[in-house]
């Protein structure tokens, strides 16, 4: 009986032992979460007693605090970038700007003769469209690295998307004696897509071929496997192009530069084609660009 008492008696106190230490550790807890908000720490929690439902409790809070940490590690990417943007496109935005004016103000003078007028509105247009496609890809990059929402995707024909492109600038291609070469075998390819920003990327890429080269443009597809592959081929007219840099955002040669390029065309277009679940890759070959975008297809 005495032997009963005794043993009751140890287990109560390892009991109350137990509640004791557990209370510390959750108090200890506690406190370590207190100090992370308070002090704006990416410290995480550390164990000091071996409790299942405790460390369950230990994890949970770890992964919370890493989520938060890095939702604040994109924030801050994100606001460099859009502060990195605006700095690298000032200059380019202002150029087409000031010219304008400049023209206007010229136009305004009424000892102008009308033949110059028309030519000076010739310019003052042009110099408005070059403000008006630096603009777009400026709010087109600032939703890509704004928006967290889901991209709706669905089956779509690649051989429509791609002749809906062509036709955009087909009179621009022309205009210059130039030709927008299309190549495939079937009128039907199917992919898993997003018809908006597969375009957006697709259109980006035929005005990077006719901002920077005086060649025609030839497009060709080739399916190989579960794979789609789409090449842009043009003749390289910059020999200082930097291949590995192509897609980088605000990346533009010397020549590029002085067209009023942002450098954002080409990084839109691989973010877009990323966002699809395709890849995007460039090369130099004899004397060629070969942009070559990657899609898998329905089979």
């Amino acid at each position: 009986m005495v032997f009963i008492i005794c043993l009751l008696i140890v287990i109560i106190l390892m009991l109350f032992l137990y509640i004791f230490t557990l209370k510390k550790e959750i108090k200890r807890i506690a406190s370590r979460v207190r100090n992370v908000r308070s002090e704006d720490s990416n410290a995480l929690i550390n164990k000091e007693l071996e409790e299942k439902n405790l460390l369950i409790l230990i994890k949970e809070i770890n992964n919370t605090i890493s989520d938060i940490n890095k939702k604040e590690i994109n924030i801050n990417i994100k606001t460099e970038e859009l502060k990195k943007m605006i700095t690298n496109t000032a200059h380019d935005l202002r150029t087409p700007l000031t010219s304008a004016i400049g023209y206007i103000e010229l136009i305004q003078n009424n000892n102008i003769a009308e033949d110059k007028k028309e030519k000076y509105i010739q310019i003052i247009l042009e110099r408005l469209q070059k403000l008006s496609y630096l603009i777009t890809n400026l709010f087109e990059f600032s939703k890509i690295i704004s928006n967290d929402n889901q991209i709706e995707m669905k089956e779509e024909n690649l051989i429509e998307i791609i002749e809906g492109c062509i036709a955009n600038f087909y009179d621009d291609f022309i205009k210059e004696n130039r030709q927008i070469n299309f190549s495939h075998k079937n009128s039907k390819v199917e992919i898993i897509t997003n018809r908006s920003l597969l375009t957006r990327a697709f259109d980006n890429m035929i005005i990077n071929a006719y901002k920077h080269s005086k060649s025609n443009l030839d497009i060709e597809i080739f399916e190989e496997n579960e794979e789609v592959i789409i090449k842009f081929i043009n003749k390289l007219e910059e020999d200082n192009l930097d291949i590995d840099l192509i897609f980088e955002k605000f990346y533009t040669t010397d020549i590029s530069r002085t067209n009023g390029d942002t450098g954002l065309g080409l990084a839109i277009a691989k973010e877009f084609i990323e966002l699809t679940n395709g890849n995007i890759s460039a090369i130099k070959e004899n004397g060629l660009l070969k942009m070559i975008v990657t899609i898998k297809r329905v089979n």
